[in-house]
């Protein structure tokens, strides 16, 4: 077998053509390519440098548009003036420098050729909903810094016909409306300054002419026959005399030694004392004399005294003569009658007649002040304000300049004046502590009427609800009422003062509780970033706390030492409102 295989025909070849020449066309691409992407850069560079330009020209009027709201509260003119120096020290187109006085008159003058026609400051109020300032001379509270930079310089767009662009911004900025409740101290002490304890520090005189200045603050009242305002002793008045042979006698008991006076010579006085001992005084002849415990009986009470003159013998001993009790079972009664109370009715709804006798006669501050067992409207105002200084007890107390709540008082009238110097919206409310329940009352919610809020504090007293000190309830009334009740966009604070230490807490006496209730309503108020801006008074503040609690919430603390004299706490208290007042927050609005 033989194989055998055919091929077929070969595949024809085509000649390939010659390649053409493309030599120069990248070139012209990339030459049509570099003036776009340069056109590209030149507007990029030239709105970089407009954008530049735009933000240090909106820098620059924010910042005048602040100074000059800062100072606003100082006339409208200082305010223009803030605003322009701003507006010179932060010029388009340058870095800030540290301008001197000198230069700055120079370059106030050379802005002011410049620009004299690019700026405009005005004043008024500000209105959101139209969105403007409405011009007013009277309490303006919001500022417009409007400039403009004309005849820039563009760096490109000149190729295309523009050789220069404007910039203009405008700035609002206002005083921020503030939500702020003040937390005041009525606890007792706050009229500490005042009474018997406080005479070691400020001396008698200063004491006693303020209680002097109180009882005519309340109206010179005149009970029975208490003596006068200076405490006297009581004088106790014999049996009226019959006969020629009968005397009229008297004896000013001074507790310790009696004044004896009689119509005919003294014969004998027999004195018998809180211990039942007894010592006669015989061979006397003048009609009055002095007689106190001798011996063994010297420093006694006296408990009773008999006194012979002309034929008076009581027959209850040897020689024993008209008697006159002041026995521990008796001496209310005595002296109650001495000073002629016993149909006067006890004019306020707590406290009595026996409770003012007991307080001359056993205060340890009455005694400190010389007037033991002596009684007179100096120690019946004293009473009132140590012993029954509540509202519900002695109802007119509030009328009395006490210290140091009279500072805390004028101080308030002053602060609610400062913040009316300025209208801008501000609301102010009242809580003091402590309340009736040992907590804190809101004697006032936030409110635009302003003059309602010291209206309410004059008429408030030391111990005006309570004796004790609850910060902690006040700072979280305060608290709670300004979540409940506080405007969205205002700015929230408050107030806190005190002249003690926190020592009221859940309904009891616990000072370690109490303040751990303040260290933890700082907190809360941190949280909610409300500043707490807090107020020592007097040396018995817990001075510490109140930095703490400054401290906590980002805020300030003040301290009013007070002094020698008691009118001193007034000025430091009205320094620090004052600051406080002054401090208003800023804000732009556009």
């Amino acid at each position: 077998m033989s194989l055998s295989c055919s091929r077929g025909p070969e595949p024809s070849v085509q000649p390939r053509l010659p390649r053409r020449r493309r030599r120069g066309v990248i070139i012209v691409l990339a030459a049509v390519l570099m003036i776009v992407m340069m056109a590209m850069l030149a507007l990029s560079i030239d709105t970089g440098y407009m954008y530049t330009m735009q933000t240090q020209l909106d820098r620059s009027v924010d910042a005048a548009a602040l100074a000059g709201a800062a100072v606003l509260i100082d006339g409208t003119e200082q305010a223009r003036e803030e605003s322009l120096e701003y507006l010179i020290r932060n010029p388009v187109g340058q870095q800030p420098t540290t301008v001197t006085d000198d230069q700055l008159v120079e370059l106030t003058a050379q802005f002011l050729a410049e620009h004299a026609n690019d700026y405009e400051i005005l004043w008024g109020e500000w209105d959101p909903v139209q969105n403007r300032v409405n011009q007013t001379d009277q309490l303006p509270s919001a500022i417009s810094v409007s400039m403009t930079y004309p005849n820039l310089p563009y760096f490109f767009g000149r190729v295309l016909g523009h050789d220069t662009f404007d910039l203009t911004s405008t700035a609002v900025a206002m005083y921020q409306p503030r939500d702020i409740v003040l937390v005041l101290d009525f606890s007792g002490s706050m009229s500490d300054d005042s009474q018997l304890t406080a005479i070691p520090k400020f001396g008698k005189t200063a004491i006693v002419n303020g209680l002097s200045q109180f009882y005519q603050e309340l109206g010179s009242p005149v009970y029975g026959n208490i003596p006068g305002f200076e405490p006297q002793y009581i004088t106790v008045n014999g049996v009226a005399p019959a006969g020629p042979t009968k005397p009229q006698i008297s004896v000013e008991y001074r507790f310790k030694s009696v004044l004896v006076n009689s119509t005919l010579p003294l014969e004998n006085v027999v004195l018998k004392f809180s211990n039942g001992a007894v010592q006669t005084f015989s061979g006397l002849s003048a009609t009055s004399g002095t007689f106190a415990g001798t011996g063994v009986n010297a420093g006694k009470a006296i408990y009773r005294v008999w006194v012979k003159s002309g034929d008076n013998l009581s027959g209850e001993g040897t020689n024993y003569g008209e008697p006159f009790d002041f026995d521990a079972s008796t001496i209310r009664a005595t002296i109650k009658t001495a000073l002629g109370l016993n149909a006067v009715a006890y004019p306020y709804p707590a406290g009595s007649w026996n409770e003012y006798i007991d307080f001359g006669r056993n205060n340890a501050d009455n005694k400190s002040a010389g007037w033991e067992y002596k009684f007179g409207y100096a120690n019946l105002v004293a009473y009132w304000l140590a012993s029954r200084n509540g509202y519900s007890e002695t109802p007119v107390l509030w009328k009395v300049s006490a210290q140091p709540v009279t500072a805390l008082k004028d101080a308030t009238d002053m602060f609610m004046d400062y913040i009316l110097e300025v209208d801008t919206n501000d609301r102010v409310g009242l809580v003091i502590y402590n309340a009736s329940n040992g907590n804190a009352k809101l004697e006032t919610p936030l409110t635009t009427n302003l003059p309602l809020v010291p209206q309410i504090v004059r008429q408030r007293q030391a111990g005006h609800y309570h004796d004790y000190t609850n910060i902690g309830a006040g700072m979280q009334s305060a608290r709670e009422h300004l979540i409940a009740n506080g405007r969205t966009n205002a700015f929230k604070m408050i107030v806190l003062m005190t002249d003690g230490v926190a020592n009221w807490n859940n309904g009891a006496y616990n000072i370690t509780a109490a303040k751990n209730h303040v260290l933890s309503e700082a907190a809360a108020s941190a949280s909610l970033n409300y500043p707490i801006v807090t107020i020592s008074l007097g040396a018995g503040a817990d001075i510490a706390l109140m930095e703490d609690v400054a401290e906590i919430t980002e805020s300030r603390h003040f301290n009013v030492p007070g002094g020698a004299a008691i009118g001193d706490y007034r000025a430091g208290l009205m320094q620090v409102f004052r600051e406080i007042a002054d401090a208003r927050p800023l804000k732009l609005v556009q």
